[in-house]
């Protein structure tokens, strides 16, 4: 699938002529190339344009093109020369029209209300569709754009723009030419516009804006503001100035993923850039803040030194990932950001803990492999492994490897192994040795620990999301970069760091009894540590000396075990005593994920009595601080009393049905409706939700009319996805419907129909509706988005479901998502046999918990 290596672009010159509001734009690209002498044959990139005009000239002038053909497959233009090339550079010039597309892809056209947009998304293999270009990432080049379009408009493209011309309806902008970039890089947004105030950053005095439609200019403030702490501690990190002439951050309309790192250019969904400070959630903030930051991470890491190919697209990613949240932590310390880093992390334990997960490095051949692999892997764990393997090294060696690796590499391309060179010389380590069986291979260890005289013995093997099924084989251990948390029988507390590269070893830890020791301090390796009874007792009455994060490891390392079959359920549940008065709110959030599981899956499968015991034990743990916090909040309140008082209507509302609850909330929510400020923006999105359980055709309207009327891209997204949590079934019919309609954007259909399925009164009807209406859904299901869609299909729980699934998709077949359905139907078996497993235990502790009750 890759293009012939001896063809190199160096210059691409683009003129555009583009009207947002018809359905097509017409181009002329001009590249210069360096090829053999003597070639006959020119293969480029070239998918759903309409080539006209097709001009090769070498130095001794021009050259004949006796045939251009499209090799559909390979999505190449291939050129045969009647001649071939009589010197080593050349320059081909294609005239050429495409489509200005509706899928999110190449240049697509994005609606506001009446407004139309052009904008671009190339990544990963989507220039192609946009001109005719040498489509991989190491066939970087330097590009200048020239755009004509309606007078009125504004284009923002990667560079500034060096000149305007304005003719009677259009005008013609020309943007400077930018350094050497990789053609998935290249931007390109025109429409109706406004800007922020520029604000300058950095070494070079970096101008920065921020960019939305008409009227959210009051929302850029924050963006902003994130954009310059960032720029600058990224400057400060790399030792080096921000790259690119400018820096425009811009709000699309409808935008598949949820931000794109063009150079000098990055755009972002509206939600994840445009905020009212007045209305906004303290988790929205944060998220914000952390897109920005990853996006701008990459300016350096993956624009300035790319990938060579798509198999270390993870390095790119898992490296801004982990940027992202050590700069936003160091902005604002007070979000204890890496808190949210470990709830994105569980879903990357959940992913790998599948047989048919996959290694972070992982072979890509086609575009739609590269597309598969913008996944939880890739991203988080990847972003794991880079933490772990900087907290081994030390923050100091690390920081000089990666500042080696970008200056050698600037303006270039690289590979994995030339980082792991680059950290091995700053620090004087085996980094490739210990960091190879972690991108590498599929799957993580877990670490089965138990005290003996001296210390610890450890015991380490591939983590199985279902032992029921048998062991797993024995594979090669992994070298574990792991830290210790201990205590001993002094009352001193000791962090010590082990690397433990044999399947079982023992850890002195001192002599004298030890009072608690937890084998993942900080939650800096990706692995899973579970600790033998004695111990867990003893981290149980050590509670509060274990640091939040290590009390949210504990919890999902314990339910790891539960679903794994090593633990029982009852060492989750027997918790709830403990955590009735916790004060973080991320702790509760982690417990928050097994309720659920158990709640939608073994709970329905209860007699009625027993149903409303599992909810009564839920209520009795959690109302009470839900009560004493109440639902107003009060002014000037610390961000964490909120989110505490959020994630605990998130327990008692959504697991309980609790009737204090169930009273309060409709009032709260018809005073939101008439009032925004009316409700503290931490309960909206699960008080707009809870309402809707309940709700009846008057507040779907309400709802439908706050979607039109709401004037921030959080305040929409709140009341559309609510949309899905009715039980009126002629309702869910509407929401259905709306799916196929421009009232619900394109980037938000997978998403909602997500949410359709995660309801119990949605799911069959959903699914029926996916089904039948495939013709006219599928367009509107984008492929970076598809793998999402099949992602949520398992919570449809039977062996049906799973056949019907599995037909559905060999007739039906998503290439974006050929992995993800694999990991579906494994998870529809995998907790078919769970719930089989668990369902007695739940029975079980419940009767203890009645018999306890009654003495």
């Amino acid at each position: 699938m890759r293009l012939p290596s001896d063809v190199l672009p160096s210059r691409y010159a683009l003129q555009l002529e583009i009207d947002p509001k018809r359905s097509h734009f017409d181009g002329e690209v001009r590249i210069d190339l360096t090829a053999p002498k003597g070639l006959r044959t020119l293969e480029l990139h070239c998918v759903d344009l309409d080539t006209r005009e097709i001009e090769v000239l070498d130095r001794a002038g021009p050259v004949e093109v006796s045939s251009a053909r499209t090799d559909h497959r390979l999505e190449r233009l291939v050129l045969r020369l009647r001649t071939g090339l009589r010197s080593p550079s050349a320059q081909l010039r294609i005239r050429y029209s495409g489509p200005l597309r509706d899928d999110l892809r190449g240049l697509y056209s994005a609606r506001s209300g009446r407004r139309r947009y052009a904008t671009t998304q190339l990544e990963a293999a989507d220039a192609r569709r946009f001109f005719p270009c040498f489509d991989e990432p190491d066939k970087k080049a330097r590009f200048a754009l020239s755009v004509t379009f309606p007078k009125g408009l504004v284009a923002v493209s990667n560079s500034p723009v060096v000149k305007r011309e304005r003719g009677t309806r259009t005008e013609t902008w020309a943007f400077a030419e930018t350094p050497p970039l990789s053609t998935y890089l290249i931007a390109l947004v025109i429409g109706e516009l406004e800007s922020s105030r520029m604000r300058r950053a950095g070494r070079r005095h970096t101008p920065i804006r921020i960019w939305g439609v008409p009227g959210s200019k009051s929302q850029m403030g924050f963006a902003l503001e994130a954009a310059e702490a960032s720029l600058v501690r990224l400057e400060r990190y790399f030792a080096l100035p921000y790259p690119y002439e400018k820096l425009d951050l811009i709000a699309v309309p409808d935008f598949e993923f949820g931000a794109m790192e063009n150079a000098g250019a990055v755009t972002f969904r509206e939600s994840l850039l445009l905020v009212d400070p007045k209305t906004i959630s303290l988790p929205e903030r944060k998220r914000v803040a952390e897109v920005i930051a990853h996006e701008l991470a990459h300016m350096w890491f993956g624009d300035l030194v790319t990938m060579a190919w798509w198999d270390d697209l993870w390095l790119n990613e898992a490296f801004a990932t982990w940027m992202a949240y050590s700069v936003v932590d160091d902005w604002k310390p007070e979000w204890k950001l890496w808190l949210d880093f470990q709830q994105a992390r569980s879903q990357a334990f959940n992913l790998d803990s599948l047989k048919n997960t996959h290694p972070i490095y992982t072979e890509v051949r086609t575009p739609d492999e590269a597309t598969e692999n913008f996944d939880r892997i890739t991203y988080e764990k990847g972003a794991s492994v880079v933490r772990m393997i900087e907290r081994w090294l030390g923050e100091r060696p690390f920081r000089t490897g990666v500042r080696s690796y970008i200056q050698a590499h600037r303006e270039s391309n690289a590979r994995a192994s030339d980082l792991w060179g680059a950290l091995e010389a700053a620090s004087g380590r085996p980094v490739e040795h210990v960091v190879k069986s972690w991108i590498s291979r599929a799957g993580f260890p877990v670490l089965h620990v138990a005290p003996s005289e001296t210390g610890i013995r450890i015991r380490q093997e591939r983590y199985s999301s279902d032992l029921s099924r048998g062991t797993p084989a024995q594979e090669e251990p992994w070298p574990i970069p792991a830290v210790l948390r201990w205590r001993g029988e002094r009352g001193r507390t000791h962090v010590e760091p082990h690397l433990i590269e044999g399947r079982e070893e023992s850890l002195e830890l001192g002599p004298g009894a030890l009072s608690f020791v937890y084998a993942n301090a900080a939650e800096s390796g990706f692995y899973r540590p579970l600790h033998a009874e004695e111990l867990l007792d003893q981290l149980e009455r050590n509670w509060t000396r274990l640091a939040s994060v290590e009390r949210m490891g504990l919890i999902e390392h314990q339910w790891a075990g539960v679903r794994a079959g090593t633990a029982p359920l009852r060492s989750v549940l027997d918790l709830l005593p403990r955590l009735a008065s916790e004060e973080e709110p991320e702790v509760l959030r982690t417990l928050y994920a097994p309720l659920a599981w158990i709640h939608d899956q073994l709970v329905p499968a209860l007699p009625a009595p027993k149903q409303a015991a599992f909810s009564a034990q839920i209520s009795a743990v959690f109302s009470p601080s839900l009560r004493e916090l109440g639902l107003a909040g009060r002014k000037r309140e610390a961000d964490d009393r909120r989110a505490l008082r959020a994630i605990l209507l998130q327990l008692v509302g959504t697991l309980t049905e609790d009737p204090s609850i169930e009273e309060e909330v409709p009032a709260r929510v018809r005073a939101y409706l008439k009032d925004r400020a009316s409700v503290d923006a931490n309960l909206a999105t699960c008080l707009v939700g809870l309402a809707a359980r309940s709700g009846n055709k008057s507040l779907y309207e309400a709802y439908l009319r706050a979607m039109k009327a709401a004037k921030t891209p959080q305040e929409r997204t709140r009341f559309q996805f609510a949309l899905a949590a009715f039980r009126d079934r002629a309702l869910l019919a509407r929401t259905l419907e709306l799916l196929l309609t421009p009232r619900i954007p394109t980037q938000d259909v997978v998403i909602l129909i997500g949410h359709l399925i995660s309801n119990p009164e949605a799911r069959e009807m959903t699914w029926s509706f996916v089904q039948e209406r495939w013709e006219a859904l599928a367009p509107r299901i984008s492929t970076g988005l598809a793998s999402r869609l099949v992602a949520a299909l398992p919570a449809l729980q039977t062996r049906t479901h799973r056949k019907e699934v599995a037909a559905f998709f060999r007739a039906h077949p998503l290439p974006a998502a050929a992995r993800a359905l694999r990991q579906a139907l494994e998870r529809f078996d995998l907790e078919a046999r769970q719930r089989k497993r668990l369902l007695p235990e739940l029975r079980s502790w419940l009767r203890d918990l009645a018999s306890e009750a009654s003495r």
